[in-house]
């Protein structure tokens, strides 16, 4: 999977080639000298063809050269010395070879040929130098290979232990080893082995194979030009000359506008240019070069020659196509093709966005959906959720961003790529959105996925006329959202996203993660889970307020907010961060909106340092009786207990029963329950009995038995698996699933589906009249999470709700029969407002777009 590093071509006048300069020229190029033939460093390792490493000399003159006093200098990589040997007596004839025999390894694999002097230096079987000086100390020829840094002009390929390095022709010594040696199989010739004396001014000898690109890719996985020098002609339709790629891509001539089939080779190549030069321009023709290889399973020419040849060559045409095709074996002809993508694409995934500029694109107008919340679980490949799941996987691609620099920690001073354009902030790409490309692209295949790179590289400095992709804006749809789900009441589920109170910088020892300027943000790996900094904190609360006081629902369950119980010990404290947050909603709404429910007299057993909580509008219903929660020892130590409370209206009425639940994750394996390969990761069976305990406890409240009853929470769990199947089968409804199921609430490795989830009893479902989920957060970048905030040099904070969390919330609307009307909110003296019509029998509480008035949190909220 190929993904190099910086620049060559020098200008040129057209029709002289483009050579490197050497740094020191020691051999004879008019081959009136010996020069070093092979190099072997793996003899006895692991793998290895012989038992010995060997240097074997050739002799390009015509006349017997006696090499008695001559010496082979064998040194590391780095420069380092490690072996002379030198050569007591021996004569190579004119034409021939002469074989000296290095250390032996451990392991005893082939003998070589009958040396002709015997030493005992030991090369390393990768990356090495090798100097051969003459009778008087003069250095007569030299090579460094892989990561040697002495070499002429520039370093032959790396070796194995089964490969030597090896010259391409015999005696051919251009004073670049690049281009005079190979990685090849080891070939150890003695001086009874005669050869020919080689004239290298001979016509014919020693030019490269002129061949086509599609010729060099071949119709396999590896091209059929392995470490051989060829010669090729291009027209350059990319090229990437900053951010690490370094390097350009040639297409031959007149191809393009053709479909490829499988079978067919592809028409361009990638020609890694290294950091030695400028680059050409993008409709340029050039003759190149190069050595063919495999870099992770890429074809390229490395080690470039160019010429520009006299005239133009006929211009390459993208090639249009609906949609990559799916699949390895209908991708490879494409390899390095430019090509217009023609058909619907939606963004699939955008977590990787803020590191490496990539967006996940799925064919088609819609997002890929995690297998198991449409199918069932199981192992059988043949099963629709393993069938979907390698469907999606055939059809992903990748758009980059022409680079390999890393945003977050190498290149922050780079504005990231689509969503900052001239170096400002840009619009939101959400997960759904769909793409149009308005500029072709490149087909690239690197670290495991098939990628589409724009032509030049793409950073926030471009301008959006210069993005290969533009995208709809989604957010807009989410606006006023929650203003549409109809019934008198309704109940909601939010995961807020570790919500502490406690700061990090308050606990001794507890690491932070910073942002580029060395600023704490978010905590790291400490018990306090959420904000490191006071900063941060308002941050994140601004945007957890905003989303809640939007929500405006009348029973919301919490997951992931602070236990200061379980964080310092005073059970006392156990409802102080929910108590902060509910101070920080009314400060925003303007009045009492919110009061929290407490916690009951028996709490759970060794509780987790986050909980599960309700928070309620005290205007429209109140609490019966005292919350209950469920200790159990399926939830200890693995999970957060589940937290049970009866509503009824204000005044009276019917009432009903909700349970906020927060199940162990798929992350960390938790009683052996490692992934068993059904699409429903770790800990499935924990989370079942997590299911069936939380249905027992429930069984076991005499009088809620006959009670409307919603389940709600972060169940970590996709709607067909297990752990869901076993509350439906208890007569639970998974309520989201039935009115909306087009949303979802979570984005994981490219797929989306809901993890949190509102279930209700039979009674239940008789009050139901509609529910949503509000995709305000899982849909969105990570760069607007409070918790990234300044990893690039473009602060793209807002202080909105979105991405205000990784969970999206779920609203469930439902009618109750009332005794009496809910009395209206006390509103605060000053200043004094208008009051709003009722909508639906209880008061409205929205500005002209159908969310809250926010104000801006930075002095509220804590204490």
């Amino acid at each position: 999977m190929f993904r190099p590093a910086a620049g060559l071509i020098a200008a040129a006048t057209t029709g002289l080639a483009l050579v490197l300069v050497p740094v020191t020229a020691t051999a004879a190029p008019d081959g009136s000298n010996v020069v070093i033939n092979e190099v072997y460093g793996g003899g006895g390792n692991s793998g290895s063809v012989y038992s010995h490493d060997f240097v074997e000399l050739y002799n390009p003159t015509d006349r017997d050269i006696d090499l008695s006093g001559w010496a082979i200098d064998q040194r590391s990589a780095a420069d380092n010395r490690g072996t002379l040997h030198t050569i007591t007596e021996g004569v190579i004839p004119a034409g021939g070879y002469f074989l000296i025999q290095g250390a032996a390894g451990n392991n005893a694999t082939g003998e070589l040929p009958t040396p002709d002097s015997v030493g005992t230096f030991n090369y390393s079987g990768t990356n090495a130098i090798s100097e051969l000086f003459d009778a008087t100390g003069t250095a007569v020829d030299l090579v460094g290979w892989g990561s040697a840094t002495r070499f002429e002009t520039a370093p032959a390929q790396s070796t194995t232990n089964a490969t030597s390095t090896a010259r391409i022709n015999d005696g051919v010594d251009t004073d670049n080893n690049a281009l005079d040696f190979a990685r090849s199989t080891p070939t150890p010739q003695n001086s009874g082995m005669a050869g020919e004396p080689t004239d290298p001014t001979e016509p014919g000898e020693t030019e490269d194979p002129t061949v086509t690109i599609a010729e060099i890719q071949g119709t396999g996985d590896v091209t059929p030009y392995a470490g051989q020098q060829v010669t090729t002609e291009g027209v350059v339709t990319a090229v990437y000359d900053e951010g690490g790629r370094n390097g350009i891509i040639i297409q031959t001539p007149g191809t393009g506008g053709v479909e490829k089939q499988v079978g067919d080779a592809s028409d361009a190549i990638f020609v890694y240019l290294g950091s030695r030069g400028e680059f050409p321009e993008i409709g340029d023709s050039l003759i190149v070069t190069g050595q063919a290889e495999e870099y992770y399973n890429v074809t390229q020419l490395n080690r470039p020659t160019i010429t520009l040849p006299d005239t133009a060559f006929a211009p390459v045409v993208p090639t249009e196509i609906e949609q990559l095709p799916a699949g390895d074996e209908a991708r490879e002809p494409y390899e390095h093709m430019l090509v217009l993508p023609t058909g619907a694409h939606t963004v699939t995934n955008n977590y990787s966005l803020n590191t490496y500029g990539e967006i996940g694109l799925a064919p088609g107008t819609t997002a890929h959906r995690q297998p198991t919340d449409l199918y069932a679980p199981d192992t059988d490949p043949a099963s629709a959720v393993q069938q979907l799941a390698a469907e999606q996987l055939a059809e992903l691609v990748l758009l980059d961003d022409g680079r390999t620099r890393n945003y977050m920690t190498g290149d922050q001073n780079t504005p990231l790529p689509y969503v900052a354009v001239d170096g400002a902030p840009h619009m939101s790409i959400r997960t759904g959105a769909a793409v149009d490309f308005q500029h072709p692209v490149t087909v690239d295949f690197s670290h495991n996925y098939w990628r589409f790179q724009p032509t030049t590289p793409i950073t926030g400095h471009n301008s959006a006329a210069e993005l290969p992709i533009t995208w709809e804006d989604t957010r807009t749809a989410e606006i006023g959202a929650m203003d549409t789900v109809a019934g008198d009441y309704s109940i909601a589920s939010f995961n807020v996203l570790n919500y502490f109170t406690s700061l990090g910088k308050d606990e001794a020892g507890c690491r932070a993660y910073t942002d580029m300027y060395g600023n704490p943000v978010a905590t790291n790996y400490c018990d306090v889970r959420g904000a490191y900094s006071e900063s941060a904190f308002q941050d994140q609360q601004t945007k957890i307020v905003a989303a809640i006081n939007a929500l405006d629902v009348d029973v919301l369950g919490l997951e992931e907010i602070e236990n200061t119980y379980a964080l310092t010990g005073d059970i006392e404290r156990r409802d102080e961060a929910l108590s902060l947050l509910v101070d920080a909603l009314n400060a925003d709404a303007g009045f009492e909106r919110w009061a929290y429910v407490t916690s009951p007299a028996q709490v759970g057993t060794d509780e987790d340092v986050i909980r599960v909580g309700f928070i309620y509008n005290p205007a429209t219903v109140e609490t019966v009786g005292e919350s209950r929660i469920f200790d159990d020892a399926r939830f200890t130590g693995t999970a957060r207990q589940p937290l049970a409370q009866e509503f009824q209206p204000v005044g009276g009425g019917q009432s009903f029963v909700a349970v906020v639940n927060h199940f162990k994750s798929k992350g960390s394996v938790a009683m052996g329950d490692s992934d068993q390969g059904d699409g429903q990761g770790n800990n499935a069976t924990v989370r079942a009995n997590q299911s069936q305990a939380l249905i027992e406890h429930l069984g076991d409240q005499a009088d809620w038995v006959e009670l409307p009853t919603f389940i709600l929470g972060d169940i970590n769990a996709y709607s067909r698996e297990t752990a869901i199947s076993v509350l439906e089968n208890a007569g639970y409804t998974n309520i989201a699933a039935q009115y909306d199921p087009e949303h979802t609430t979570y984005q994981f490795s490219g797929l989306l589906g809901s993890l949190d989830h509102a279930l209700g009893n039979a009674a239940a479902m008789e009050l139901v009249e509609d529910a949503r989920i509000w995709n305000i957060n899982a849909d969105e970048p990570i760069i607007y999470e409070y918790s990234r905030r300044l990893y690039n040099v473009v602060d793209f904070h807002e202080d909105n709700y979105f991405r205000s969390s990784d969970h999206d919330p779920v609203k469930v609307g439902f009618h109750l029969t009332t005794t009496q009307e809910p009395e209206e909110p006390v509103e605060p003296e000053e200043p004094v407002e208008p009051e709003e019509p009722k909508q639906n029998g209880r008061p409205a509480h929205s500005s002209e777009n159908g969310r809250p008035a926010h104000s801006s949190f930075h002095n509220n909220g804590r204490r």
